[in-house]
């Protein structure tokens, strides 16, 4: 039996998002990063599934005794709701994403995020919220089919933007890579929502410029959902994993035939990339005064041409891992 007290604490980022939770962290053996990204489905009680070789449906057991399955092959419950970030639901699909990244049985020092608008009341941390996460994280998960679950010696909440401007000034080798003099505008477009963070001199927020819109990725997939319906006359039920391969690929399964749905979810992108952009646009104006409009989050690969509304619009090479890889570097940098 390993004696857990001579364990390696191992520092491990989570954004774990509404649409997708996102994992960089310490390699248990080999000390290098890992990267992990899964989809945020999951939903209380027991599926009604079960898998012929034990993959790909997992069932925990939350410490006040709820039971949740997480699985691409179910319909997910509805992630958007105020208090997701401190439930049970978001408690198992960090727990889950630990788990599927190695650190079953492993210590770890655990740095996650949350929204602008929940990191923030006023213009001050909201201390309740935040220890509120903590809280929530530090309770127990353990799996139904009595696996060993990863060990959360500690838990730091940060803001997901803020996360962000980390990674865009610092490479993965922690040197700067950009001015972190003036301002800079972090928009994370998430799962529910749009973030937006103007970060002054890399030790302030400008609260006047920043906020959080209910708009995201996943109202692309209902809007793609709806328009699917429309076109094809059909009232099925869309898991998670078969919405997103839709809007990736332009390409949708039904009645055991591909069916081209490119346009289909074109105009969807397209008409939430312009809301987004109008949203951006009403909080900084031209962005003139600014050194960079920085798009990361799920969003950000999605909408892929969404910078360009902005002449200082940059897309980072990897926006879906930005806000991990920046709680990451924090830790990193802050040690």
């Amino acid at each position: 039996m390993t004696d857990t007290k001579k364990l390696k604490v191992l520092n491990v980022a989570v954004d774990d998002g509404y649409a997708q939770t996102k994992l960089v962290g310490e390699d248990p053996e080999t000390g290098k990063m890992v990267i992990q990204i899964i989809r945020s489905s999951v939903r209380q009680g027991r599926s009604g599934l079960s898998s012929f070789n034990g993959g790909g449906i997992d069932q925990y057991e939350t410490e006040e005794g709820d039971v949740f399955t997480v699985s691409n092959e179910i319909e997910s419950e509805n992630t958007q709701f105020d208090g997701f970030h401190t439930s049970q639901l978001n408690r198992v699909l960090v727990h889950h994403a630990l788990r599927k990244s190695g650190y079953a049985g492993r210590k770890v020092n655990l740095v996650t995020g949350l929204p602008v608008a929940d990191y923030f009341l006023d213009d001050e941390r909201d201390i309740e919220h935040i220890e509120a996460k903590t809280s929530n994280l530090k309770l127990g998960v353990k799996g139904s089919d009595g696996g060993t679950m990863p060990i959360v010696e500690n838990v730091r909440v940060g803001c997901q933007a803020v996360a962000a401007w980390f990674d865009y000034v610092l490479d993965d080798n922690l040197e700067q890579r950009a001015d972190v003099r003036g301002a800079v505008a972090i928009v994370d477009i998430g799962g529910r929502t749009t973030d937006i963070a103007v970060v002054v001199g890399g030790n302030a927020i400008d609260h006047s410029m920043s906020g959080t819109e209910n708009i995201g990725v996943l109202d692309v997939y209902n809007g793609v959902r709806k328009a699917i319906r429309r076109e094809f006359k059909i009232k099925e039920k869309f898991p998670l994993d078969q919405l997103d391969a839709a809007v990736r690929t332009g390409e949708v399964k039904l009645w055991n035939k591909q069916h081209n749905v490119a346009e289909l979810v074109e105009a969807v992108v397209g008409e939430h990339e312009r809301k987004i952009a109008r949203e951006v646009e009403r909080r900084l104006g031209s962005a003139a005064n600014l050194n960079a409009v920085v798009f990361v989050g799920g969003g950000s690969a999605l909408f892929s041409t969404i910078a360009g509304h902005f002449p200082n619009g940059v897309m980072p090479e990897d926006p879906e891992f930005s806000n991990a890889k920046g709680l990451y570097k924090y830790i990193k940098v802050k040690a």
